[in-house]
C-alpha cells in the first residue's frame, strides 16, 4: 500500500510543497528525513510531528526524541496510523530554535505497493531562512500549553 502527501511550508510569500509517494509502512522518523531532503534542510535538528484536524489544530505530539518514556517517537508510529484516509492531517516543525512549520496533508491512499519514497512533485523554492510565524493567540500556538510561573525569580540577583 502507498500513501501520497502534500507537504506545504508556512510561507505566505509564495506557495512552497512538496507531493511525496511513500509507502504506508514507513515510520515517521524515515518521513521526518524524507521531508527534510525534499525541502534540502540540513539533518541534526529536533523535531516534531502533531495530529491535526481539518482545522490545521496542534493535536498530540509525537516526538522525533521523547523525553517521556511512555510517549511515542516517530520511530513507534507508522504513516498508515496517522494517515488513513484522503484529507487526514499532520503538523511538522523542525529545528525548534527556527521554528520551519509544515502542514501535511494525505492526497490519496493506493494499493499500489512501492519500497522507496518519491518525491513526486515540486513547487516553489524554500527560502534560505524559516519564515517568520506571527505572533500566536491563545488557543493553538505551539507553545501555548506550557504553564509557565516565572515570579519565582523576580528576587534573583546577578
Amino acid at each position: 500500500m502507498s500513501i501520497k502527501i502534500r507537504v506545504v511550508l508556512d510561507w505566505e510569500e509564495e506557495d512552497v510543497l512538496r507531493d511525496l509517494l511513500l509507502p504506508a509502512h514507513l515510520k515517521l522518523d524515515e518521513l521526518h528525513t524524507a521531508i527534510l531532503q525534499s525541502f534540502q534542510l540540513s539533518p541534526g535538528e529536533m523535531a516534531s510531528f502533531y495530529r491535526s484536524n481539518e482545522n490545521w489544530d496542534q493535536g498530540e505530539e509525537i516526538p522525533l526524541m521523547p523525553f517521556d518514556p511512555e510517549q511515542p517517537s516517530m520511530k513507534d508510529l507508522a504513516l498508515s496510523e496517522l494517515l488513513m484516509a484522503k484529507e487526514d492531517r499532520m503538523l511538522y516543525v523542525y529545528d525548534f530554535l527556527e521554528m520551519w512549520t509544515f502542514f501535511i496533508e494525505c492526497l490519496a491512499v493506493d494499493d499500489i505497493k512501492i519500497e522507496q519514497s518519491k518525491v513526486v512533485l515540486i513547487q516553489g523554492k524554500r527560502p534560505a531562512e524559516a519564515p517568520e510565524r506571527p505572533e500566536a493567540e491563545s488557543g493553538g500556538g505551539l507553545f501555548d500549553d506550557l504553564d509557565l510561573d516565572l515570579g519565582e525569580f523576580e528576587d534573583y540577583e546577578a
